[in-house]
């Protein structure tokens, strides 16, 4: 069996998270909560640059990530991080009703098994522990341009070009709603972050995402466990 996504995920794709949209809006959501003292677990924790500009240092910060140049950066900004790869077969490392929060950036586009992926998630999260998730928008308005025009709507159709990212699945602000919401995930805010009017990005706007969020380029949902 090709190792895809050791390969994918072993390379340094120099991410800029910092000044972010998307970033800035979900740092926003986790400092809101005003967290003290907290377990905070950031899967897919890149470099450790979100965890590391949460506002109140007053808490516990974990991270969970899969390659080796994240896991060294993490430890330099003194996050405990375990290395793992989440292949729909195995717990997270990590026992059970451990964190009052969980941050999954852009990555359930990736997984396969998307219902035991939340279940793990379920399961590490305490009673009313809070969930930030965010993921791309099948629907965001450059997609739907795209689609009207017969183009590719930015979507990936083979693992093996050298700019793939391992996307998989596709959502809307509605789907991912009824997925959470199955899983016992209650949405308590929904946001995005720009509208894109260019393949480049280079054209985009933060107000027309505040004003039609379901045309924005992310979807942003900051979710409770359900008690």
């Amino acid at each position: 069996m090709k190792d895809i996504y050791k390969k994918m995920y072993e390379v340094n794709r120099n991410l800029e998270l910092r000044n972010n949209p998307r970033i800035e809006i979900m740092l926003s959501m986790i400092n809101d909560l005003n967290f003290k003292n907290a377990d905070m677990l950031d899967i897919g924790c890149y470099d450790g640059t979100f965890l590391s500009k949460v506002k109140n240092r007053n808490n516990n910060f974990h991270g969970v990530e899969a390659s080796d140049f994240g896991v060294q950066l993490c430890e330099e900004k003194k996050i405990k991080v375990k290395q793992f790869f989440f292949d729909d077969r195995n717990q997270f490392p990590f026992e059970d009703n451990l964190f009052d929060v969980i941050v999954i950036g852009e990555i359930i586009e990736h997984i396969y098994d998307t219902d035991f992926f939340l279940q793990e998630i379920k399961r590490l999260l305490k009673p009313s522990g809070k969930l930030i998730i965010s993921t791309p928008n099948i629907a965001s308005f450059g997609r739907r341009i795209f689609l009207f025009l017969g183009k590719n709507p930015i979507i990936e159709v083979s693992p093996n070009e050298y700019d793939s990212s391992g996307h998989i699945r596709y959502f809307t602000f509605n789907t991912l709603r009824k997925l959470l919401n199955k899983h016992e995930f209650k949405t308590l805010i929904e946001k995005s972050d720009v509208v894109n009017f260019s393949n480049s990005g280079n054209l985009q706007f933060s107000v027309f995402a505040k004003l039609f969020p379901r045309l924005g380029q992310s979807i942003i949902f900051l979710c409770e466990k359900k008690a």
